[in-house]
């Protein structure tokens, strides 16, 4: 009960047909290689690629900016600022009026006090 399973001398095999798709991409030039239509598309697609790259560099570089302008304003609002305890009273409060300050000057080779 097993079918006919020998293959019939009058119907020869089609080889061809399987080696189709081998030629289809060994062809060196394609139909399609020098139509106008489809190099147009090509230069609208490059375009479209190219805004987009640049919006989402532009929109990326906002974003960078914005979140680290917020995390420095966290950090500097959190963090305590400390200054030298010789700037404050025995209350913890600010001395301006008692101050020194000095400036030295890398320049300056001699000494004006020596008028003698």
């Amino acid at each position: 009960m097993q079918g006919h399973t020998t293959l019939s001398s009058k119907k020869k095999d089609d080889l061809n047909s399987i080696n189709k798709g081998a030629e289809l991409m060994m062809r060196k030039k394609s139909p399609f290689s020098n139509s106008p239509k489809l190099k147009k598309n090509r230069r609208n697609m490059e375009q479209a690629v190219l805004a987009l790259s640049v919006m989402v560099g532009v929109l990326t570089l906002g974003l960078g900016l914005v979140i680290g302008y917020l995390f420095r304003s966290y950090i500097h609002d959190t963090t305590p600022q400390y200054s030298h305890p010789e700037m404050y009273d025995a209350n913890g409060n600010p001395l301006p009026d008692e101050l020194i300050a000095f400036r030295f000057d890398p320049d300056r080779t001699h000494d004006d006090d020596d008028d003698d």
